[in-house]
């Protein structure tokens, strides 16, 4: 093997950050190589005035890295694998998806937004993209935090540059926000060049973390991408050496849809897929070529539903606990954040107000609406996946929320839970029974019952069948009846539940 090697890529310094992290997983493998940079400017380097999605052709963030491996002055070839068109992906090239980040979209809001909400004035949002400002924009109106009836005066504007140059203009007053990937911001703050302009940027800043499935990502988004020439073989083995197959599988997947809805710029729609630890599914959804609007769930669930009958929890949402609420002394909560399990946890003006003076993160985006219009700010939300996987996100450079931070507010039969679980937390409400002859019946005819809490199973495990199949969302739930001994089928979220019942199931089977 020969011991020295370049790599091609942009010269921003996210660019150079993802070169880095090449390097160092190259040099994890292969401690006695040299690896050396080569900076090339892109077309979407050098026109930085017009909008991303009106710049003609593809390719315009890629197509020079990539003509480095044509002509021989590179090994390598690193990119931002969202910048990869479906047409090169990748005509034989060698390739490794080496790293992904967050997936996540986030707004970076100027620290006076919340004066500019209250007094009703346009709040300007910067992005380059259709997708964001089509999926992000109409997210914001529900849930930025309200204190008058008027809708929110929410304007997208282009912007365009690095990422160090879009926070600049921000902290220069051009937009009250701007809409940028975690993922490159999260390596920025990790690669020591960056790391102390990008902190400085961020100074006084307001974070949101947009959810996934009402703003999803660009196919790729946040991970990276490695191709050599297949006959450089000592790159292309070191390729394989180096490459992340779950990671590569995933993108895979999430090409898929861009093949079928289209790459680039333009589009406005986006696509994710994760593997849990209880499921694995992609999901995307926005706006087709045509303008007409989406949701497309792929996951496999082996169960047999012939002359079978379900039983649904979300049927009966309001009928299975009352509620009594408790006082709560916020300032004994511990920690700099709070994690609200359900809308019903904030139940008074007072516990709102206190609750507003910590960083506040929701289960999902049901609880999100309810804080907001309570006038709370929400940083982000768990997707209804559950706090378990919301905790790589938290603990991330830019969000910087570890679990000694973090305060669970929930309700009393749930508490236990979550301290046996090494959680801060404190109930703000009991759940009060209120048992159904109906609902007791029904579920005792059932051979399948989908749960959309714990609790909701333990106030009628004495009437089920001995066989029945029970099913239920990712998170807490599912833990929780694992725990008991139970095989769960797992759903991603309710969501992903109602889409396949609508599908599957049948009125002659219990639908």
């Amino acid at each position: 093997m020969k011991q020295s090697f370049n790599i091609a890529c942009r010269g921003s310094l996210l660019s150079l950050a993802q070169a880095d992290i090449f390097t160092q997983k190259v040099l994890a493998y292969f401690p006695n190589v040299t690896i050396n940079l080569l900076i090339e400017e892109t077309a979407g380097d050098k026109e930085q005035n017009t909008p991303l999605h009106l710049v003609e052709g593809k390719d315009f963030f890629t197509k020079e890295i990539q003509d480095c491996l044509e002509n021989g002055k590179a090994d390598f070839a690193v990119h931002s694998m969202k910048d990869v068109s479906n047409e090169y992906f990748f005509q034989g090239n060698s390739y490794a998806i080496i790293d992904r980040d967050c997936l996540h979209d986030v707004v970076i809001f100027n620290a006076d937004i919340v004066e500019k909400i209250k007094a009703g004035q346009k709040i300007i949002i910067g992005t380059s993209s259709p997708r964001r400002s089509i999926m992000a924009i109409n997210f914001l109106q529900a849930a930025l935090p309200k204190f008058h009836e008027t809708p929110l005066n929410i304007e997208p504007q282009s912007i365009r540059g690095n990422v160090d140059t879009r926070l600049s203009k921000l902290n220069d007053n051009k937009y009250d926000g701007i809409i940028l990937a975690a993922a490159g911001l999260n390596r920025l703050l990790r690669y020591q060049p960056a790391k102390e302009k990008v902190s400085q940027l961020l100074q006084h800043k307001k974070l949101m973390v947009l959810p996934l499935f009402e703003c999803p990502p660009a196919a790729g988004q946040g991970a990276i991408v490695a191709e050599a020439k297949p006959d450089n073989k000592d790159a292309a083995d070191m390729l394989e050496r180096i490459k992340n197959e779950p990671l590569t599988k995933s993108m895979l997947q999430e090409r898929v849809y861009a093949q079928k809805y289209g790459y680039g710029c333009s589009q406005q729609f986006g696509v994710f897929h994760l593997d849990t630890a209880t499921t694995s599914f992609t999901y995307s959804s926005g706006m087709d070529e045509n303008n007409q609007s989406f949701t497309e769930w792929d996951f496999d669930i082996a169960l047999d539903v012939t002359n079978k009958q379900l039983f649904a929890s979300t049927d009966y949402m309001k009928d299975f606990f009352s509620y009594r609420f408790l006082e709560m002394n916020i300032p004994d909560v511990a920690g700099k954040a709070v994690f609200i399990s359900s809308h019903k946890a904030i139940h008074s003006n007072q516990l709102a107000n206190n609750i507003a003076q910590k960083r506040v993160w929701a289960a999902g985006t049901r609880t999100w609406y309810e804080l907001a219009k309570k006038g709370i700010w929400v940083e982000g939300c768990a997707d209804g996946l559950g706090l378990e996987f919301l905790q790589k996100t938290m603990e991330s450079p830019l969000i910087n929320i570890s679990k000694a931070d973090l305060h669970i507010i929930t309700n009393g039969a749930s508490l236990q839970h979550w301290i046996d679980d090494g959680w801060n937390a404190a109930a703000s409400y009991e759940l009060i029974p209120t048992p159904s002859k109906e609902i007791e019946q029904a579920m005792g005819k059932a051979d399948l019952i989908f749960w959309t809490s714990f609790q909701q199973y333990q106030l009628y495990k004495a009437y089920l069948k001995v066989n029945v199949r029970h099913l239920c969302p990712a998170g807490k739930t599912a833990k929780l009846l694992q725990q008991q001994g139970l095989a769960p089928v797992i759903f991603p979220t309710i969501k992903a539940f109602n889409t396949w019942r609508a599908k599957h199931i049948t009125a002659t089977n219990g639908g």
